[in-house]
């Protein structure tokens, strides 16, 4: 029979520890190789071990970037924004601006047979208005045809819608309207060749009838005229409203007086080769 070398529960062992102790010890791990093994599996990566709370610093970047990006997307959202507003505009200007100019068109062309006389003295208001207008034009202007002719062919006279104060005694503005484009075309074309007009103690200006349009248009050309002179160019006003410039051997024939603006800023820096 083989003898039994177990030692019996509750006595000492030769280490001098009873039974029991080193499976107790085996089973716990110490507090120093427990700190190690979580620092182990920490480093692996590990995603089954269980944290035990998030990094506030991590977690406060991440929140400020999302703001920061948000940020950043709205404000590429008003610039693109921005960028249609102001291709919209554009298309508005340029749309107004057309819309400008075929109504001046329509409205010179409306006037076309019209004459406009400055200076007309007060004391005609009780004479035959028609006769005293082709008279005066008679005086001051060669025709070939006669008076009786010129007056066959006026529709109406009459004064300036915009008239003042009728109580006031000055100059008229008259109105003539012609059957004829010829006949008002040959006359306005004989009095730019003499400019203002005297006959007697009177001195009138005889010009087209022109659209308000025009007219705001021609006065703003006529203030770049001097100071177009005053650069050194060779500026001329055309009718009805063109500015026709000449500087360093180019010509410009310029229509607004935005344009002529551009120009003259042009000229004064030098930039005009």
């Amino acid at each position: 029979m083989t003898p039994d070398f177990r030692v019996p529960a509750g006595e000492n062992r030769e280490d001098g520890r009873q039974s029991g102790e080193e499976e107790e010890d085996a089973e716990e791990p110490n507090e120093t190789a427990r700190g190690e093994q979580d620092q182990n599996e920490g480093s692996s990566g590990n995603s089954n071990v269980p944290r035990t709370g998030a990094d506030p610093v991590r977690g406060n970047f991440s929140i400020d970037s999302n703001k920061t990006q948000a940020l950043e997307e709205s404000v590429e959202t008003m610039r693109e924004d921005l960028r249609k507003n102001k291709e919209e505009i554009q298309q508005q200007k340029g749309t107004e601006r057309d819309l400008q100019e075929k109504l001046e068109y329509l409205e010179n062309n409306s006037r076309r047979n019209n004459l406009r006389i400055l200076n007309v003295p007060e004391g005609v208001q009780g004479l035959d208005l028609k006769k005293y207008i082709v008279s005066l034009i008679k005086k001051v202007i060669p025709l070939d045809e006669t008076e009786a002719q010129i007056i066959n062919d006026i529709q109406r006279v009459h004064s300036d819608p915009f008239r003042r104060n009728l109580n006031i005694k000055k100059p008229w503005r008259i109105l003539v309207n012609f059957q004829t484009y010829s006949l008002k075309e040959k006359i306005i074309g004989k009095a730019l060749d003499r400019g203002s007009s005297e006959t007697g103690e009177i001195k009138f200006e005889i010009r087209s009838d022109l659209s308000r349009l025009t007219l705001n248009r021609q006065w703003e050309l006529g203030k770049r005229l001097e100071e177009f002179k005053n650069l050194g160019a060779v500026a001329r006003l055309k009718s009805p409203a063109n500015l026709r410039v000449m500087f360093n051997n180019k010509m410009f024939n310029i229509r607004d007086p935005a344009a002529a603006d551009d120009l003259i800023e042009t000229i004064r820096k030098g930039k005009m080769v």
